[in-house]
This record gives structure tokens, sequence and C-alpha cells, in this order.
């Protein structure tokens, strides 16, 4: 996810995907049926900032009822994506956050990518209540997904985690 751009206001801001067509602060998605083993796909890219938590979210659970699976993994898809996402806007100093869910007629797999540096935790947080909040997203993620991978590079950080539906 190449980042341009020509002022440093976030107005001027340019983001691109792979297709290089401009995303302005409202997520893009897309919904379609890739080549080879996955039987679907969708695709989201945004800003990264607080409110594309939920806005994400919204987007995994109503991908995943639109592709008619079961309601089973929908709360663990919810909690997954969340973690995923606000990790990213917290943590990475990313300007954008991607989103990929595949199906493949037995899994889930999610995808969350950033153009970020991973940004240390500050152990001297003030308070343990500020200390106690942070640090267990991805431990939640592999808690509830059957495998979970970060790929952590100078050009950004990638998670994915698989969600079993059968």
């Amino acid at each position: 996810m190449p980042v341009s751009a020509g002022t440093s206001t976030e107005s001027d801001l340019a983001i691109t995907d792979h297709t290089r067509r401009p995303v302005t602060s409202r997520p893009r998605w897309s919904l379609a049926k890739p080549p080879g083993r996955a039987r679907c796909r969708a695709f989201c890219i945004t800003r990264a900032r607080r409110a594309t938590v939920p806005d994400l979210r919204r987007f995994a659970v109503h991908t995943a009822r639109r592709w008619a699976i079961s309601k089973d993994p929908y709360d663990t898809l919810a909690l997954v994506v969340s973690e995923l996402v606000t990790n990213v806007v917290l943590h990475s100093g990313s300007p954008d956050v991607a989103l990929l869910i595949t199906f493949d007629g037995v899994a889930l797999t999610v995808e969350v990518t950033d153009s970020g540096r991973w940004l240390e935790y500050d152990a001297g947080a003030p308070t343990l209540e500020g200390r106690a909040s942070f640090g267990r997203g991805l431990e939640l993620v592999r808690a509830y997904s059957s495998w979970c991978t970060v790929l952590a590079t100078a050009a950004g950080t990638r998670v994915t985690a698989g969600i079993p539906v059968i």
C-alpha cells in the first residue's frame, strides 16, 4: 500500500491501493470471487483512525452474512477484526489500514495490513490501569483463531488469522 503526500497536511494525504486508485477517508471495499482456492474474497482499505475500528468490524460481519456463512463465527470474526485494526490504529503509526477476508468453504482468513512501523509499548505508563489496557489484543486473536501469524517488515505489518466455520 504505497502512501504519498504532496504536503504534510493530512487532508492532502493520498493513499492508493494496488490498482493505483485514490482512496479517500471513506472505506473502499470490494467483494469478488478470486481465482484458485478461496471461494470468496472481500477487501477494504481506509485511513487508520479510531472510527475505522467499528466500520471494519461491521464490514466483516456484513461480508460473512452476504456469503451466507453460519452465524457461529460472527462474534469471533468481529473480535479478531476489532483487535487487529485497533492494533494498527494505536500502535503502528500507519496512515492506512487494509482488511482482506477470504472464505474457502471451511474457514475464514482475516488479514490486516498496515504501512506503519511497530511502535514499542511505553513501559513507563503512569498507572497500573493504563498498562493493564494494553498487550492483550494479539493474545485474544490467538485464543479465538485456529492460527495466527505476524509479519513485521520495514514496509509495514501483516497479521493473518484463521477462523474455522465448520
